[in-house]
């Protein structure tokens, strides 16, 4: 009985100790549970006890499928590895598996977020046509009094004007001149009877 007692007092001691000798993740990048806004170019874990190269990762999107990373290293604690592609705004889950200090296999996951803001292509602007300016349409309209026949002024020149007020003088002293002849012709006729009378 008491051998009994003293096995069960020692496994009690040797639990915790087995325990605390397994290795678990201190430390990793991107955080566990964390929202990131840009996708992260690397997998990063840091662990609490050196780890063996035959640690490894897996990292896994929403859907359940395996998203393609780089060659997994390991340098003492820290298991790292690239992102092959720049990753979409999800959910991403990390599952690895190491191998501790103490020789035994040690599993785990983690999650975290990605929720980068997304790109927006600028609209394209319509081209504005500009209409033609007043000042545009003064200039190409065709001048309606320039197509317009000149307009002839009704009053005769100068010189037209000039004769027409001669010829009317000729033609009121033309019966003046007519009396006068007469009046000599007259006068001739009557002075040549007389002077054949006598």
């Amino acid at each position: 009985m008491k051998r009994i007692l003293l096995i069960c007092l020692a496994a009690l001691f040797l639990l915790p100790s087995v325990a605390m000798a397994h290795s678990r993740i201190s430390e990793s990048m991107p955080a566990k549970d964390a929202t990131v806004t840009a996708s992260p170019t690397e997998i990063s874990m840091t662990f609490n006890t050196n780890i063996e190269n035959l640690s490894k990762f897996k990292l896994i999107n929403e859907t359940g499928e395996q998203v393609p990373t780089g060659d997994i290293t390991v340098n003492e604690a820290t298991m790292s590895s690239s992102v092959a592609e720049p990753l979409k705004n999800g959910a991403y889950t990390v599952k690895w598996t190491i191998i501790g200090a103490d020789g035994h296999a040690v599993d785990g996951e983690y999650a975290f977020t990605v929720n980068a803001p997304e790109a927006t292509t600028p609209e394209a602007t319509p081209a504005v046509t500009e209409s033609p300016s007043p000042a545009a349409d003064e200039t190409t309209a065709p001048d309606e009094n320039a197509s317009a026949s000149p307009t002839v002024s009704e009053d005769p020149p100068p010189s037209a004007a000039a004769e027409d007020d001669t010829a009317s003088k000729n033609s009121d002293s033309n019966p003046a001149i007519w009396i006068i002849a007469g009046v000599v012709v007259v006068a001739a006729v009557f002075f040549m009877i007389r002077r054949r009378r006598k």
